[in-house]
C-alpha cells in the first residue's frame, strides 16, 4: 500500500496564512466557544440539485472529519445537521417575460423527479462518512428547517424591518426574496418584483401573483402553518440566528461549516451585519468554520449548478462531476483515500486554509490507485 506521507499533498507548499499563526491545531477554532459546552453541533447543507459532485464529496467528508478531530480533541461529544435543501429551482418556465420556478421538492411530490436520484447520493455519502468516523448525523429537510421556531422567529424580525435588511440581503435591487409558491400550481417568480411582505402580529404575510391563476397569499406563523421559499442571503441569515439559539437549547458549541466560497466577503457583508441588526452579541453567534475550496484548472470554484445547468467542464474526468461515476470507476475504497487526505486537512491550519485544484486531486487518486487496484483484486 503506498504510503500517505508519499502523497502529493506531502509534496505542496504551504503558505502561511493570517489564521494559521494563531492555532496549532483546527480545534482551537472553535476550543473559546465550546469552552463550558456539553456538546458541538456542527451544521451543513447542500442543494440538491443533482448527484454530489466532487467538491461536494470533499465538503461533506471534511465536516465529518472535523467535527471527529475537534470531539477528540476536546473531549465533547460531536453531532452533525445536514441541511437537505429541496427547495432548490429544479423547473425554469418564462411567462410574459418573467422567470418562474418549481423546487425540486414539488416536482418530487409531483412524481416529476425521483428522489432516490436526487437524495440517494446524499444518503449515501452521509451514511459512508457516518460509518467510518462514527459521528452521528441527522439528516433535515428544508421543510422542516423553514417551519422551526427561531427560523421563522428571524423572518419575522426581517419581514418587520424591510428597510434594514434590504440593503445587506438585496444590495443590488433592493427585493427581500421571500417567496411563496402558488397554491394551485406551486409556481414561484425567481425576481419576485411582484411581492408584497407584511409583518402581522405573529405572523409573515406574504402576497405574490402566479402568471396562471391571478393573486394569491401566504401567511407564515411564527409558530407553524405556511411556507415560504428562502433565498440564500435570507436562509443565510436564519441560520445564523438558529443556531445562536441552538448554543442555549442544546448547551452546545454551534458551529456552521460551509465551503470557502461562503467565507471573506460573504461572511463580513451579510452575515457579520444581520446577526449584529438582529440583536445577537458576538460571544453568542455561531462559529464559522470554511473547508478547502476545489478549483478548476483556471482557478475557478469546480460548480456543480454550472455543470448541472450548462454542461460546463467537459473537458475534466466524469468522475469529478458525479459521485456515482467515482465510486463505478475506483468502488467506496476511494472513499477511503480522500478520507485519509481530509482528515489531514481537518487538524493541520496549514492544510485546511488552501485551496485544492482538480489537478491535484487528480495526482492524490493516481498515487493511491494501485494500492487500490491491489485491494479488489
Amino acid at each position: 500500500m503506498t504510503p500517505i506521507s508519499a502523497s502529493p499533498s506531502d509534496q505542496l507548499i504551504f503558505a502561511p496564512v493570517g489564521i494559521t499563526h494563531l492555532t496549532g491545531d483546527n480545534a482551537d477554532l472553535i476550543r473559546a466557544a465550546a469552552a463550558g459546552r456539553s456538546r458541538i453541533r456542527l451544521t451543513t447543507a447542500a442543494q440538491l440539485n443533482g448527484v454530489p459532485h466532487f467538491g461536494t464529496v470533499v465538503t461533506m467528508l471534511t465536516v465529518f472529519a472535523f467535527a471527529q478531530r475537534t470531539g477528540e480533541v476536546l473531549d465533547l461529544p460531536v453531532s452533525i445537521v445536514f441541511d437537505a435543501l429541496e427547495n432548490a429551482p429544479a423547473e425554469h418556465l418564462t411567462i410574459d417575460s418573467e422567470i418562474y420556478t418549481r423546487s425540486v421538492g414539488d416536482l418530487i411530490d409531483t412524481g416529476h423527479l425521483d428522489r432516490a436520484e436526487r437524495v440517494g447520493g446524499f444518503e449515501q455519502l452521509l451514511t459512508w462518512a457516518h460509518r467510518r468516523s462514527g459521528i452521528t448525523y441527522e439528516f433535515r429537510p428544508y421543510n422542516v428547517y423553514q417551519g422551526l421556531r427561531p427560523v421563522r422567529e428571524c423572518l419575522h424580525h426581517i419581514a418587520s424591518r424591510l428597510e434594514t435588511f434590504a440593503p445587506i440581503v438585496a444590495p443590488h435591487d433592493g427585493i427581500i426574496r421571500i417567496r411563496p409558491r402558488c397554491p394551485s400550481c406551486r409556481l414561484m417568480q425567481k425576481s419576485a418584483k411582484d411581492l408584497r411582505i407584511t409583518a402581522l402580529s405573529g405572523a409573515i404575510r406574504l402576497d405574490s401573483r402566479c402568471p396562471r391563476h391571478g393573486p394569491y397569499a401566504e401567511l407564515v406563523h411564527i409558530d407553524g402553518g405556511g411556507w415560504y421559499d428562502a433565498n440564500t442571503p435570507v436562509r443565510s441569515v436564519q441560520k445564523g440566528y438558529l443556531l445562536a439559539a441552538e448554543r442555549d437549547l442544546y448547551d452546545a458549541c454551534s458551529v456552521s461549516v460551509d465551503g470557502a466560497d461562503w467565507g471573506g466577503a460573504w461572511h463580513a457583508h451579510v452575515l457579520a451585519p444581520a446577526l449584529a441588526h438582529l440583536g445577537i452579541p458576538p460571544t453568542h453567534w455561531p462559529v464559522s468554520i470554511f473547508t478547502p475550496l476545489i478549483t478548476d484548472r483556471t482557478g475557478g470554484k469546480l460548480s456543480k449548478t454550472l455543470y448541472v445547468a450548462r454542461g460546463t467542464y467537459a473537458n475534466l474526468p466524469e468522475l469529478f462531476l458525479n459521485l456515482d461515476v467515482l465510486l463505478a470507476q475506483h468502488g467506496e475504497q476511494i472513499l477511503d483515500l480522500i478520507w485519509a487526505e481530509v482528515t489531514r486537512w481537518a487538524g493541520e491550519p496549514r492544510r485546511l486554509h488552501r485551496t485544492y485544484t482538480v489537478d491535484y486531486i487528480t495526482a492524490l487518486l493516481e498515487a493511491g490507485r494501485p494500492s487500490e487496484q491491489l485491494r479488489t483484486a
